[in-house]
């Protein structure tokens, strides 16, 4: 049995009226009331990335060519739903603006509007912070399911690789064999030695290396990678700036693998920059407020695509050439990282260059301080 809905009159004074709109400002991010179509018939923003000058541009317009549906099947079906059907339970829409912000949308029907095309109310809230955690937490699993594998088909391949290059190294002793062998040996050694450092790579990514814990400086740490990376950059006529600061804490951690991390940031930065044209910045710092410790890589290279950006730390994964690299240098520079409870970042855009950034967590400082 259906029961008609009550309209209760409300008058509100001015006072009340204020309370009601600091009350919904505080709610939702954008307010609008739509016709049967979803055609905006007025609209009201309470967000500072849509200014209420520029919502006023939005009245007559669909509400789906401003706020783009994240599922394209379903949403132009919504406004019929509503407009023909009395509906207590609001109806969601996902969207995005701007290709920047993800507003969810609650869309309800109206019942004794005195606006005869206002048939729809709806409630837009920024959720972009929520989606981006979504996505990272995806990305993280991601990750961790393909560092399984890789842990797994390495050890697979850690014995056989080993068996196969000793007995070349041994066969490569023997005498008067013909001059062919030698060199066949030779590459049977070189090939080895080069699949076994991408199994090394591949533990490290599946942190089945674990991290020592030692007191480490960080800036010790960059100026030994240096002693790695200086030669190859001189050899393609870049420059390498160091900013450190002088004062900083020691840390808790593994020198070496934090040592690689720096040496494959470096290589990956050369590699993103013509010959002879580009700077290499590596600085540290420690934030006053919080103690934490900051160490960034900035060059001046090419850049990332947007898909880049978003798959630069997944295993495998390379715009390079097949001889120039395996696509794990980043990957074991995210797992070295989170082994270490640090967090990395990376900014880039498509010619204006890249940054990494690496901040250690206050443990690590604090750790490395209490350490004997």
């Amino acid at each position: 049995m259906m029961t008609k809905r009550r309209e209760i009159p409300i008058k509100m004074n001015k006072s009340e009226q204020m309370v009601y709109r600091n009350a919904v400002q505080l709610s939702v991010g954008c307010l609008a009331t739509l016709d049967h179509n979803g055609t905006i018939i007025s609209f009201e923003s309470y967000m500072e990335d849509i200014p209420g000058d520029k919502a006023a541009g939005f009245v007559g317009r669909r509400l789906i060519d401003i706020y783009i549906p994240v599922d394209q099947s379903d949403h132009e079906s919504v406004f019929s739903r509503l407009s023909s059907d009395q509906k207590v339970h609001p109806e969601g829409l996902l969207t995005r603006y701007d290709n920047s912000l993800y507003i969810d949308w609650k869309l309800i029907s109206l019942d004794g509007s005195t606006d005869k095309k206002a048939c729809i109310l709806g409630t837009g809230i920024d959720v972009t912070r929520h989606m981006e955690l979504k996505q990272q937490l995806h990305h993280v699993d991601r990750l961790a399911t393909v560092g399984q594998l890789a842990a797994g088909i390495a050890h697979e391949i850690n014995g056989p690789l080993n068996n196969i290059l000793g007995y070349a190294q041994l066969s490569a002793k023997q005498q008067d064999l013909p001059e062919q062998v030698y060199k066949d040996l030779d590459n049977i050694i070189r090939m080895s030695l080069h699949a076994r450092e991408v199994v090394k790579k591949v533990m490290l990514f599946s942190r089945q290396v674990p991290p020592k814990h030692d007191r480490v400086d960080l800036n010790e740490v960059i100026r030994e990678s240096l002693y790695f990376t200086e030669p190859l950059c001189g050899k393609n006529k870049l420059g390498i700036t160091c900013l450190l600061d002088d004062d900083l804490p020691a840390l808790e951690g593994d020198f070496a693998q934090l040592r690689q991390v720096v040496v494959n940031l470096v290589v990956n930065a050369v590699q993103a920059m013509p010959e002879g044209q580009g700077e290499i910045t590596i600085a540290t710092e420690q934030a006053p407020k919080t103690g934490l410790l900051t160490m960034t890589v900035q060059d001046t290279g090419t850049g990332m695509s947007q898909e880049t950006l978003s798959r630069c730390f997944d295993p495998f994964y390379t715009t390079k050439d097949l001889e120039e690299g395996t696509g794990l240098g980043l990957s074991v520079v995210h797992g070295i990282i989170k082994a270490h409870n640090a967090e990395i970042e990376v900014k880039s855009q498509s010619g204006e260059g890249t940054c990494f950034k690496v901040t250690f967590t206050a443990a690590s400082v604090k750790g490395a301080t209490n350490a004997p």
